[in-house]
């Protein structure tokens, strides 16, 4: 078994201890289960390959200190929550939540700079080492206690957090740094490109095949010079919405290239044009302008070359435009 697949088996014991999670279904399986894979797939994609061993049994309790190999992944679990956090790459939380109007669930994945990741694994690695760990079993989810922790090790090594109030230190430490992260989120505008863009932003309809299941909703994002890019998918999941999230960095080179070729065909809307749900728009000089109906398709049309900038971030693909979506 993969070890971010054992990871996600822990998205049902969390997340149903706040609503039973059958609002939309792959097969047999409930849907947050699919926004856990997900969520396991943008880790592994991000934050390294997956590796597969054996997990161990037994109940021997040790430390982190003597247990060997480093952290590779933490995941911590509470009710309606649980986060993932991968050395080398990003933070992901699935969180599930039930309201008058029914269910909710929420996918954010926020990737800081190399450094900054390394600097929390350094941090991380030292609360750790005091922890008392205990092999994880198998067939223990459906029996585990919330809030908990898991340790996966570079060795493939699944690891247990043993005392609540060494879970709650990790939590902690989790909290701290997606409250970090969430406060740094807002893209702004960067250096002029050659063409003389500071920022794209886009929002339109769009689909995306997410865990193996097709969806269609409402795709925004925006990407600056500075490589900073903020991505936010909509969508309706059986009796509720569910947004996806992806926030980071790629290179301030790379973006800039990316969004001269976007916004190759960008033409300003006048300022008689409607306002508009659907457009394109590219900042300069610190102001951001809108494109008008015509350009606006032909912008889409391009945005995969941004797509292709960012890999496996802002996937949903943008749906050209009809009249009444543009203003026409």
């Amino acid at each position: 078994m993969s070890r971010p697949h054992e990871a996600c088996s822990w998205i049902g014991r969390a997340t149903s201890a706040v609503r039973p999670l059958v609002v939309g279904r792959i097969g047999s399986r409930p849907i947050a289960t699919s926004c856990c894979i997900a969520l396991a797939a943008l880790l592994t994609a991000c934050g390294g390959t997956t590796r597969r061993a054996s997990t161990p049994h037994g109940e021997t309790t040790t430390t982190a200190a003597i247990m060997g190999p480093r952290i590779e992944r933490l995941v911590v679990a509470d009710r309606g929550t649980i986060s993932m956090v991968a050395r080398g790459g990003c933070l992901a939380t699935v969180n599930s939540s039930e309201g008058e109007a029914g269910g909710h669930d929420e996918l954010r994945v926020r990737c800081p700079k190399p450094e900054r990741m390394k600097a929390w694994f350094e941090g991380a690695d030292r609360v750790a080492a005091s922890l008392a760990l205990e092999p994880a079993k198998e067939d223990e989810d459906d029996d585990i206690k919330l809030p908990a922790a898991k340790l996966l090790t570079s060795s493939g090594k699944a690891l247990r957090v043993a005392k609540p109030a060494d879970v709650e230190k990790l939590a902690a430490e989790v909290r701290a740094l997606s409250a970090e992260l969430a406060s740094a989120e807002e893209v702004s505008p960067g250096p002029a490109s050659s063409d003389g863009w500071e920022m794209l932003h886009v929002m339109g309809p769009a689909h995306v095949v997410f865990a193996g299941t097709p969806a269609r909703g409402v795709f925004e994002a925006r990407v600056s010079t500075n490589g900073q890019y903020m991505c936010e998918f909509i969508t309706n999941v059986g009796d509720g919405p569910m947004r996806a999230t992806k926030s980071g960095y790629i290179s301030p080179a790379t973006a800039s290239r990316a969004i001269d070729v976007v916004l190759g065909p960008f033409n300003a809307a006048s300022a008689d044009e409607k306002s508009k749900t659907t457009y394109a728009a590219g900042t300069k000089g610190g102001a951001e302008r809108r494109s008008n109906a015509v350009s606006t398709a032909a912008v889409f049309e391009r945005f995969a070359e941004v797509q292709d900038a960012l890999g496996d971030a802002c996937l949903p693909e943008l749906e050209a435009p009809s009249g009444s979506q543009i203003g026409l």
